[in-house]
């Protein structure tokens, strides 16, 4: 993996194919925002029965291709609370051990997920700039973005503690299947525009000090 910063406080890791990226984000993701694991400590194990269960069969490392989590995430890691850890979270542990201050991961796998990464960067300007949260949750609450919550919640497994954060990152994205599905409506295509402004405003901001 290649570790590249994107901003003083984002910082991308990038895999060679997603099944690494996913196999190694997998535990610290989760414990972040899995509306079953949040908060606790649990094994590899422990979480692929919960999740086959869920979904009929373990497809975690095909399902997902970006991850982004805080640094507060890493500190029962380092803690020794996950023990025994994978080699592969050893190998990501490694990399911020020195890391002082709050900061975002956001991971990532190839060279062509230019969308993926611009969600996964959003997640990252929500968590460590204040006022891009503040202008972005300013705008969400203009429309009712109730049916899009529900359905990060039901059908992709968010803790409500993200909610907002995952909405705006999605609306940032293709909305093809939101569409297909009468998730979103005008008003939620309307504010695409000025979700992008404020994403590009403050990403050139960010990038550029």
């Amino acid at each position: 993996m290649n570790l590249e910063k994107i901003t003083d406080k984002i910082l991308h890791l990038n895999f060679p194919n997603q099944y690494l990226l996913a196999s190694t984000f997998n535990r610290f993701q989760e414990h972040y925002e899995s509306p079953e694991f949040r908060g606790k400590i649990f094994s590899l194990e422990e979480y692929m029965d919960w999740y086959a269960s869920e979904k009929g069969n373990f497809t975690y490392f095909e399902d997902w291709a970006g991850f982004n989590i805080p640094s507060y995430v890493l500190q029962p890691f380092y803690e020794g609370k996950f023990d025994p850890l994978l080699e592969k979270e050893k190998k990501l542990l490694s990399l911020f051990k020195k890391k002082e201050g709050i900061f975002y991961i956001i991971g990532t796998f190839g060279d062509k997920n230019q969308s993926t990464l611009k969600h996964e960067i959003a997640h990252g300007l929500f968590y460590t700039v204040p006022d891009y949260k503040k202008d972005v949750l300013a705008l969400l609450s203009t429309v009712d973005t109730r049916k899009i919550r529900r359905e990060l919640m039901k059908d992709c497994g968010y803790c409500k503690e993200v909610l907002y954060d995952e909405t705006h990152a999605y609306l940032l994205g293709s909305l093809s299947d939101w569409r297909k599905k009468r998730i979103i409506n005008k008003s939620h295509e309307d504010i695409k525009m000025s979700l992008e402004n404020i994403y590009q405003k403050y990403y050139n901001l960010e990038t550029k000090k």
